[in-house]
C-alpha cells in the first residue's frame, strides 16, 4: 500500500455496511474538526457536497485532512473525479456476500419504520424485494458504484496499492483500528458498534459460492484485504 502523507489530504470511502457509522466516531475523536462528513440528504434527493481542499495558490488547506462520503457513481459523485486533487484513500472491506445481506436487512427494517428514502422518495424495498434471496439477485451492483471508477480485474492488486494507505477488514474490526492508530500516529481505542442491522429472514448461504463467481472482482478485494490489512505501510 502507499505510505500516508499526512502534509495531503486523505479520503475515507465510506461503503455502506462495513462499520462506517463507528468508524467516523472514531475519526471525529482523532481529528476533531479537520474530520469532514459529507452527507447527501435522500429526503430532498440533495446530492453529496463537494468542499474546498486548496486555497487559491493550490495550497492544501490545514485545517482539512480527512474527508468521509459515501462516494457514489450512481449518483454522479465516485471516486477518482469527484476528487481528482486527492490520491491517497483508505476504506473498509466487508465479505461482499455479508455485505449485501446486511444492507437487505438494514434497508427492509428502514422500510418498515417508514424510514427509507432514495432520490426524493419515501420507498419500502418490500415491495420491490420478495425476500433476501430476490435482493441478492437483483441488486448488487450498488456495490460497484462504491469503488473507484478504475478498478478492474486486470492489475487490481496494483491499482489498489496505488491509491490506498489502508484497506481494513469488516471481519476483524478491532485489529483494523489498531492498524490505523499505527498510521495516522494515534491512541488506538475500542470500535462502538452503530447501526447494526437485525436479521429476520434465514440468511441464504447456498447462494454465496454462485455470487463469488458472478462477481469475481468483489470477492478479490476482499481476498486482498484479508491478505494485507495486518501490514502497515508508514512514511
Amino acid at each position: 500500500m502507499r505510505a500516508f502523507d499526512p502534509s495531503q489530504p486523505l479520503i475515507y470511502s465510506h461503503i455502506p455496511k462495513c462499520a462506517g457509522s463507528s468508524v467516523v466516531k472514531l475519526l471525529r475523536t482523532w481529528f476533531k474538526s479537520s474530520f469532514h462528513q459529507l452527507i447527501q440528504d435522500e429526503t430532498q434527493n440533495i446530492v453529496l457536497p463537494r468542499m474546498a481542499t486548496q486555497d487559491a495558490d493550490g495550497n492544501w488547506l490545514p485545517n482539512v485532512k480527512i474527508i468521509q462520503g459515501h462516494f457514489d457513481h450512481g449518483r454522479g459523485y465516485g471516486l477518482p473525479y469527484f476528487y481528482p486533487e486527492i490520491n491517497q484513500y483508505f476504506t473498509i472491506y466487508r465479505d461482499p456476500f455479508d455485505m449485501l445481506v446486511s444492507m437487505y436487512f438494514f434497508v427492509k427494517g428502514k422500510s418498515k419504520q417508514g424510514e427509507f428514502w432514495n432520490r426524493g422518495r419515501q420507498v419500502d424495498i418490500r415491495e420491490t424485494f420478495s425476500d433476501v434471496q430476490d435482493y441478492l439477485r437483483y441488486y448488487p451492483r450498488w456495490m460497484f458504484d462504491h469503488l473507484p471508477v478504475n478498478l478492474t480485474m486486470h492489475k487490481l492488486e496494483d491499482k489498489l496499492r496505488e491509491r490506498f494507505i489502508y484497506i481494513g477488514l469488516f471481519e476483524d474490526l478491532q485489529t483494523t483500528v489498531d492498524k490505523l492508530a499505527i498510521i495516522f500516529g494515534k491512541e488506538t481505542m475500542e470500535l462502538p458498534r452503530f447501526n447494526v442491522s437485525e436479521y429476520d429472514e434465514p440468511i441464504p448461504e447456498h447462494l454465496r459460492g454462485r455470487f463469488y463467481q458472478d462477481y469475481p472482482l468483489l470477492k478479490r478485494i476482499h481476498d486482498f484485504a484479508v491478505a494485507n490489512y495486518r501490514t502497515v505501510q508508514c512514511l
